[in-house]
């Protein structure tokens, strides 16, 4: 996949950069707010988890092909799931070892965050019934971030989309992140609580935007 330019700034993901890729989404994500409540409190086992979860999450997406990254030096990445691959499949998402998620969270949360999983693909399921693509995982590494880098990682299929009249879908847990994707034109479509302690999710739309 080398040398396979989206453009001067954005490249495909090359599977050599695969260990370098899921680290830097493990360490993105740490603090995040669902991994968080889900996961261990202790930040090393919840690393350990997250790397699990990456690392699955990628080897799912490489098929598809719309994995990219900052050319040169690895600062983020963004996978998207063209339209026709959501809902993702399960039986091969088991393949990859999806089954192995009962030891990755917090046993006493265990039931919430199954359900968690379910609500939030009902609500996609519903709300975005045609044909869209859908941001599966967005970072940029810590040491990177406020430079613009989400933003550019965002460009390729934001202009896709437009140009084929397509919208946009994604998940966020964080206030800061609605606030990020808002200034990309998108727009708030739920705003979910699973329980009173849970942190809040929001899931966002953009509709294709006249160039």
């Amino acid at each position: 996949m080398a040398g396979n330019l989206v453009n001067s700034e954005v490249v495909l993901l090359e599977r050599s950069q695969h260990t370098n890729a899921v680290e830097l989404l493990a360490n993105a994500f740490s603090n995040d707010p669902l991994f968080r409540y889900y996961c261990s409190e202790n930040e090393a086992v919840r690393l350990k988890s997250l790397r699990w979860f990456m690392n699955l999450m990628l080897n799912y997406s490489y098929p598809i092909n719309h994995n990219y990254a900052t050319a040169g030096d690895l600062k983020g990445v963004a996978v998207w799931l063209p339209p026709g691959e959501f809902p993702t499949s399960q039986w091969r998402l088991l393949q990859l070892g999806f089954y192995a998620i009962p030891f990755k969270v917090r046993l006493s949360r265990l039931r919430h965050a199954l359900k968690q999983f379910d609500l939030m693909e009902e609500h996609h399921k519903h709300d975005m019934p045609q044909p869209h693509w859908f941001l599966y995982l967005l970072a940029v590494a810590p040491a990177h971030q406020n430079q613009g880098i989400g933003s550019l990682l965002l460009q390729p299929i934001l202009q896709q989309a437009d140009a084929d009249g397509l919208p946009c879908y994604l998940e966020t847990s964080t206030e800061r992140g609605v606030r990020f994707y808002q200034r990309h034109g998108f727009e708030i479509m739920r705003t979910v609580q699973l329980t009173e302690d849970a942190p809040r999710f929001w899931t966002l739309a953009r509709s294709p935007q006249r160039t």
